[in-house]
């Protein structure tokens, strides 16, 4: 990330606000660990019975970034609910090309699901993980907060793409959503998944860019739900 950052401030295309870029680091570095820690924190297993997914962790990192959102609202002007896409209402007209990308998006996760012949996921528990928490955990940080808090910290003019501002904030988080699901590190060897870090960077971009074109994260939220769980039945 702080490469390309480099790249784009020696050829003038964005600036460099450090301690704006501090912060996201922070609060990037703090969302993984309640992500991968939370549920030693918020123990559910105890409580419910066994669970095979990481439903600690992900509250944990939405209680994580609704907090880091409440206290950069509270100590700066630059973060308010508009400018991380925390509004129900989205931008005329924003909806109906939001929906079009969902399905395209959800269509082709189904045809990579088709072509894996990996056969069908119906667990119950897994089906309930997928219909909520990548949605209402990961949108509103990395197409939410985390993408708010870098677009202040890289300010750029960006491009227009069918409606959608698309700058290197944006960028940014999409190569991060890529590495986040294809970068692994176990018995401290490191392992990359290409073709995870590109179906998810893909994945991310779409999610992206119907943040960017509606101004909300809802429709995300609700995208990324839909194309988490829809593929399980194929």
């Amino acid at each position: 990330m702080l490469a390309i950052v480099v790249v784009f401030r020696v050829f003038g295309l964005a600036t460099v606000r450090a301690g704006w870029l501090a912060a996201s680091l922070v609060i990037f570095c703090a969302y993984f660990a309640a992500v991968f820690f939370g549920g030693e924190i918020i123990p559910l297993a105890e409580y419910i019975g066994p669970l095979n997914w990481n439903w600690g962790g992900k509250i944990a990192a939405i209680f994580l970034t609704l907090a880091s959102f409440g206290v950069l609202a509270l100590t700066t002007k630059s973060v308010t609910p508009a400018s991380v896409g925390f509004m129900l209402r989205q931008q005329s007209g924003s909806l109906l090309p939001a929906a079009i990308a969902i399905i395209l998006l959800t269509a082709s996760v189904i045809g990579l699901e088709i072509w894996s012949a990996n056969g069908r996921s119906i667990d119950p528990e897994r089906l309930a993980y997928q219909a909520t928490m990548p949605g209402l955990d990961e949108e509103p940080f990395f197409r939410g907060l985390f993408l708010a808090v870098l677009a202040m910290a890289v300010p750029s003019g960006g491009v227009n793409l069918l409606g959608a501002r698309i700058n290197l904030a944006g960028l940014l988080t999409t190569v991060l959503f890529g590495l986040g699901h294809g970068l692994a590190v176990s018995g401290g060897e490191i392992s990359l998944s290409w073709f995870a870090i590109g179906v998810t960077g893909y994945l991310g971009f779409g999610l992206l860019w119907i943040r960017e074109r509606t101004g909300s994260v809802v429709p995300a939220i609700i995208g990324h739900n839909v194309i988490n769980v829809v593929p399980s039945f194929f």
